[in-house]
């Protein structure tokens, strides 16, 4: 029994003597680490905070170099931001190197870096070479009014990965530069005007020549109205409780929205003062005699 505690105890010491050891090995080299390369990672970690400061400084004079040139407003934010990354990839490579990281294996740890970061970030990829394909192919640029996957506002910005669009109701929506050119793009901003379209319905006892006559003086007289000459107004279809009477005006597309809300204004009045009457769903029943 005595023998056998003495053998635990023997244990436990050598277990202990091990663990201090190892333990002293640790702080004597973390000591030496220290001591070696201390001073080199602390510059190191000074460096790349100073060059970090330098990146964003000259991100923003880019920035306003670009706003004072001639420089389309779509490639402004997107010049900015991979000349920011491409300093920020420079400053990082001269902090590695300070530290003590040797060439070769700063090479090979960047190349086995970019590896794993291509796999990983395939999709951010793949955003970058689409916002390159918008800016060079131009289906939009900044400013444009445009419907894409059903929500509809004002380009704000073009960056490296992605495309924010302002809504009417003041929402920000960002779009992932892939997702963009995979989907299908309406640009209301691509030509200096847009077709108002407009079907007004008007009751079967209508004077259809006269109510096409008091629409074409409408439109003809109304200023927003751009090709007052070539006015397409005809009778579109008879339906169930009305008749359907189309018309398409051009008209300025900064003025879209003015000039549609003015000239439905004009009808209805004119509707009214001529007496035409805009039916509502009906349905007329028949009673059956005996």
């Amino acid at each position: 029994m005595i023998e056998r505690k003495y053998m635990e105890t023997n244990a436990v010491t050598k277990v202990v003597t091990d663990e201090i050891s190892i333990t002293a090995k640790f702080i004597g080299d973390m000591k030496m680490f220290v001591l070696n390369k201390g001073m080199d990672i602390v510059e190191a970690i000074i460096l790349f905070c100073i060059g970090y400061i330098i990146c964003r400084y000259i991100r923003k004079v880019v920035e306003h170099i670009l706003d004072r040139s001639k420089v389309d407003p779509s490639a402004k934010t997107f010049i900015s931001d991979i000349i920011y990354f491409f300093c920020l990839a420079i400053v990082t490579i001269v902090a590695l190197g300070t530290a003590g990281v040797a060439a070769g294996t700063l090479a090979a740890a960047f190349g086995g870096i970019g590896l794993a970061i291509g796999l990983g970030l395939k999709d951010n990829i793949g955003n970058v070479a689409s916002g390159i394909f918008i800016l060079i192919f131009r289906p939009f640029k900044v400013g444009d009014y445009v419907s894409i996957g059903g929500a509809q506002g004002t380009v704000k910005e073009i960056r490296i990965m992605y495309t924010n669009v302002a809504t009417l109701s003041n929402q920000m929506i960002v779009f992932p530069n892939s997702k963009l050119i995979s989907s299908v793009i309406t640009n209301y901003s691509a030509f200096e005007t847009r077709n108002l379209e407009f079907t007004f319905d008007v009751g079967y006892d209508t004077d259809l020549r006269k109510c096409i006559a008091l629409l074409k003086e409408v439109f003809t007289a109304n200023d927003y109205v751009l090709d007052k000459e070539n006015l397409a107004i005809f009778v579109n279809s008879m339906a169930e409780s009305s008749i359907k009477i189309y018309v398409r005006a051009q008209v300025d597309r900064v003025k879209y929205f003015d000039a549609q809300n003015d000239l439905y204004i004009k009808v209805k009045e004119a509707f009214d003062e001529a007496g035409i009457d805009i039916p509502f769903p009906q349905v007329v029943i028949h009673q059956a005699k005996d």
